[in-house]
């Protein structure tokens, strides 16, 4: 199955709509379809099992399961494709691991480790190794980031190098500390959000709001934003002002879940929650 053809299964299927470029079931992830679809020619259980190959059967099923959970809210569920083909592609691409097996596959290396003839505590010296997702989530998060803003990306990159220097981004882009200093705390912002996977735990609306106005390319202000936002959201008549609620809710709830223990955690958030709220110019008090 190549990567930009349509698979023959798609092609010669009632249930694929060519006009669209979309197979109707995954475009309407509903648990019936969801049901449905493993019915369907394209054997979803074979490209699951051919996607998880090298980690084994018990995480092709895991994520099999995952895929037919009742609680996962449809249309969350199609905002997770990204820009992922919605046919028989999907199984084959990066996402079934993001949002079907990570977590089984976290657990199972987990497991091994813990056993007896494991390596002994400590003998791990890299810390990229104590998570086999790690570097791929870094890379992710910085290549987002530099869709989005490419100074940001510079920032981040320095800043990881302990190389960061505030006067010579200030004699760079001709501009006052307080602009140098904003630009760095927006881009640790927006790649911890990333890198945390903040977004997928948005309301969609909030979501929608808050992806156009801080990671669209062009720093769009909230009009530019609003257009996009009206476009995905299939929504003409969205206005200005329920925009910008959409998008403040959603930002201070990023804030939230950053203070998380599995994300930045409280300890660091009394140190960057002030800034953000900042460069995110959202209403409230530091934490």
């Amino acid at each position: 199955m190549g990567a930009s053809e349509l698979p023959p299964c798609c092609r010669a299927c009632e249930l694929y709509e060519a006009e669209a470029g979309h197979c109707l079931l995954l475009a309407h992830p509903n648990v019936e379809n969801r049901r449905h679809l493993l019915t369907m020619p394209c054997n979803v259980q074979e490209l699951l099992a051919r996607r998880f190959r090298s980690h084994g059967p018990d995480i092709a099923r895991e994520a099999l399961v995952t895929w037919l959970e009742p609680d996962w809210n449809e249309e969350a569920l199609r905002a997770s494709y990204g820009n992922a083909p919605v046919d028989a592609r999907l199984w084959l691409t990066s996402w079934p691991y993001l949002y079907l097996g990570r977590n089984a596959v976290r657990r199972q290396w987990r497991n091994a480790r813990e056993q007896p003839w494991s390596e002994p505590p400590g003998a791990v010296t890299d810390p990229m190794q104590e998570d086999p997702t790690l570097r791929g989530r870094v890379l992710h998060a910085l290549e987002r980031l530099r869709d989005v803003d490419g100074v940001g990306y510079a920032m981040m990159i320095e800043l990881m190098r302990g190389d960061f220097k505030p006067a010579v981004w200030k004699h760079e882009l001709a501009c006052s500390d307080a602009t140098v200093t904003d630009r760095k705390y927006l881009a640790i912002w927006r790649y911890s959000v990333v890198f945390f996977e903040i977004l997928d735990q948005l309301d969609p609306k909030a979501r929608v709001a808050v992806e156009t106005r801080r990671f669209s390319a062009g720093d769009p202000d909230d009009a530019v934003a609003l257009g996009q936002a009206r476009l995905i959201l299939r929504n003409p008549g969205l206005a200005l002002a329920e925009f910008r609620d959409l998008y403040r809710k959603g930002a201070a709830f990023t804030l939230e879940l950053l203070a998380r223990s599995d994300a930045l955690g409280e300890e660091s958030m009394e140190r960057f929650d002030g800034a953000f709220r900042r460069v995110l110019r959202i209403e409230g008090t530091a934490r």
